[in-house]
């Protein structure tokens, strides 16, 4: 038999070992809320959603100081990636059904895919965003402010949802899709466009997001790679890595690269300024054979 005096080290072990595992789980949640937190001030202030509201909606002959400057092939930008993911659902032969648009802002590129799919869900942890894609849901046309300068001059810039576009097609939900919920059913297509470097937890979202996609479904990234703190450090990477190899690393257990491409863009800061970016996009296509448990 135990003699007290193990007894009692021995729990005074386990109570040890307990503790230092809910410190850490304690630690590793103040560190997830503090980053899910700086996304939600950052993408949640008034200027900010206006901005973005200009960036899906506005046409560049509202922007004449922009006009000029512009490439013209980021001119278009939502459009020709929704295009891009259609042309490619098409030649996989992947059913039109539901599709899940990652990091949707206030919905500009919602709205463009159902024009072809059965049924969009646009996700954010922005509620101000959220309720954005709402009311261009709802009015379909509204004049959004946007102070041009930064100050208080504003110009009212009118807002349109694609003529294309099935309103009634579009849902927007207020969630981290680090931590998506079961109940959330399968989808037959996620887009994630320039949002992968602002998620929460990229890595996790990586390796997950594969449980919401049905059999032979697609997963299309488009984005221009510019991390907090480098890729090895959002997606766990060592030495001298790049975004797409990582990718294909974390991607590789249960998904297949299918082909790349690069669309332009860009983001109106005021009415002379603008971010120009080039998004990498990627097309991977989940693995079959293990989702034998999917009808």
């Amino acid at each position: 038999m135990l003699d007290k005096t193990t007894v009692s080290l021995t729990a005074i072990s386990v109570a040890i070992v307990t503790t230092g595992i809910a410190t850490w789980a304690l630690l590793k949640w103040q560190e997830t809320s503090k980053k899910l937190r700086k996304y939600v001030e950052k993408y949640s202030r008034m200027e900010v959603v206006q901005q973005y509201l200009v960036h899906h909606f506005a046409k560049l002959e509202d922007l004449p100081h922009l006009k000029s400057l512009i490439p013209r092939t980021a001119e278009n930008y939502h459009e020709e990636l929704v295009k891009f993911v259609i042309n490619t659902c098409d030649e996989h032969k992947i059913k039109k059904g539901r599709i899940l648009d990652v990091g949707c802002g206030p919905g500009g590129i919602s709205f463009h895919l159902s024009s072809a799919f059965q049924e969009v869900v646009g996700t954010d942890v922005s509620m101000p965003m959220i309720m954005a894609g709402q009311q261009m849901k709802q009015f379909a046309e509204f004049g959004s402010p946007f102070s041009s300068e930064g100050g208080k001059y504003i110009k009212l810039y009118r807002l349109r949802v694609p003529d294309s576009a099935d309103r009634e097609k579009v849902e927007f939900w207020n969630e981290d899709v680090c931590a998506l919920l079961y109940t959330c059913g399968k989808f037959e297509c996620v887009l994630v466009s320039n949002a992968l470097t602002d998620l929460n937890d990229p890595k996790a979202f990586l390796e997950n997001i594969g449980q919401y996609v049905k059999v032979g479904g697609l997963l299309i990234i488009a984005d221009v790679y510019h991390w907090p703190s480098g890729p090895e450090e959002c997606l766990g990477g060592e030495g001298l890595v790049s975004s797409f190899s990582l990718l294909k690393e974390i991607l590789s257990a249960f998904w297949d690269f299918q082909k790349e491409t690069n669309l332009s863009y860009y983001l109106a800061k005021c009415a002379r300024l603008a971010e120009v970016g080039n998004a990498h996009v990627t097309v991977w296509k989940r693995k079959e054979e293990l989702l034998e448990e999917d009808p």
